[in-house]
């Protein structure tokens, strides 16, 4: 008896929440309508919903999804879209779940040796009629044992989706929103795009004492994926003397793995700089080609043109290694022309913030540079929102 009332308690619960989530998603009150005949199947993401009021039947087909803006936010909006079925769709479908024995079928703590647990999927049926509401759960009837109960939530689950192409229609449903925050269907796990970054800051050398720094990356714009992404560096004193240093990157080539991804960058710098007490004007561009491997490591290489009077053709290499414990990066790349070398060497700190805030990070950097014998130590801060 005991048992029976708890069963009956948490099948109440179970009521309550639904009935709350259906003014969400704006669904029609069983409880309330007075026609011939509703159905409503609950699956993780999908409500199919049919309705028959004389001879005339209504379907349609509801998609839902939780999003959050950021990672780790409690805050969340439920994102639908909904599509009506066809005459002959409804029809088809109100036959196959007349024809199923669902409706005859208890809740899942009705039925013997129907098990429970933690994780898994559970359906939910909802049906009416003119006189009464019957509210049922389905945990995880693959797990069941073959018990004949399950099978009937089996067939029907797969006549479902099989006519009305359930798994398509809801990836196409996930392919139209925005490439932006984390989504979850109602289960366990979370899917989340990595998000644009906009970049902005001070950059300072010992020489060239003003300047900024800005960046932009995205790994989506709108519904196009970019995976790309552009740095603009300048630094310049009251002399007339700068550096201007741009970079346009774009990554996952040809290798989109988490343990394996590449990338190719093109780099150009314009330097007007005082050497030897003389004004030289530099220009080159830079080319090359990298992976990502494990361990936070990154390798590359190039060609890099020395252009303007020098015309010269070199080889360029480049590697950054991640260290997440202490939050550090550390980058070195040297370009070899003839037999001048020319190096970078390159250390940042990082302070992330609770995505709550509006900065999400700040960043602390050094880099010491020799460029045809032209030297320099260069300091950044950096804020990204």
């Amino acid at each position: 008896m005991h048992k029976q009332k708890k069963l009956k308690e948490i099948q109440l619960i179970g009521i309550k929440k639904n009935v709350e989530f259906q003014k969400t998603l704006d669904l029609k009150d069983f409880e309330k309508s007075q026609d011939e005949f509703n159905f409503r199947f609950w699956n993780h993401g999908q409500v199919i919903e049919i309705s028959k009021d004389s001879s005339e039947i209504n379907g349609l087909i509801i998609n839902y999804i939780y999003h959050t803006k950021k990672p780790n936010k409690s805050e969340k909006e439920t994102l639908t879209s909904k599509i009506l079925l066809t005459s002959q769709q409804s029809k088809i479908i109100y036959d196959v779940v007349k024809n199923s024995k669902i409706l005859e079928l208890p809740s899942d703590e009705s039925i013997e040796k129907w098990s429970k647990g933690m994780d898994g999927i559970t359906y939910i049926i909802e049906h009416s009629d003119k006189k009464s509401y019957w509210f049922k759960n389905y945990w995880t009837p693959s797990s069941q044992d073959s018990i004949p109960e399950a099978i009937v939530v089996l067939d029907l689950v797969k006549n479902l989706s099989d006519t009305l192409n359930l798994k398509e229609v809801y990836t196409s449903f996930i392919n139209s929103l925005p490439k932006k925050g984390c989504y979850n269907s109602g289960g366990m796990v979370n899917m989340c795009y990595i998000s644009n970054s906009f970049e902005l800051g001070y950059s300072g050398a010992t020489k060239l004492p003003k300047g900024f720094f800005s960046s932009y990356s995205a790994t989506y714009i709108g519904q196009t994926k970019i995976n790309g992404g552009a740095t603009l560096q300048y630094n310049f004193d009251n002399n007339g003397f700068h550096h201007l240093n741009l970079q346009i990157a774009k990554w996952k080539v040809f290798y989109k793995k988490s343990s394996l991804s590449d990338y190719i960058a093109y780099n150009y710098q314009n330097r007007i700089v005082d050497l030897k007490d003389l004004k030289y004007e530099f220009e080159n561009h830079q080319l090359k080609y990298g992976l990502n491997l494990k361990k936070n490591l990154s390798i590359g290489l190039g060609l890099d043109y020395l252009s303007r009077n020098y015309n010269k053709f070199g080889g360029l290499l480049y590697t950054n290694k991640w260290f997440p414990k202490p939050k550090i990066s550390t980058t070195f790349s040297t370009s070899i022309f003839d037999n001048r070398i020319n190096y970078k060497a390159e250390i940042f700190k990082f302070l992330n913030f609770n995505s709550r805030f509006l900065v999400n990070r700040i960043s602390f950097g050094l880099a010491y540079e020799d460029f045809m014998e032209y030297r320099d130590l260069y300091f950044s801060l950096r804020v990204m929102i």
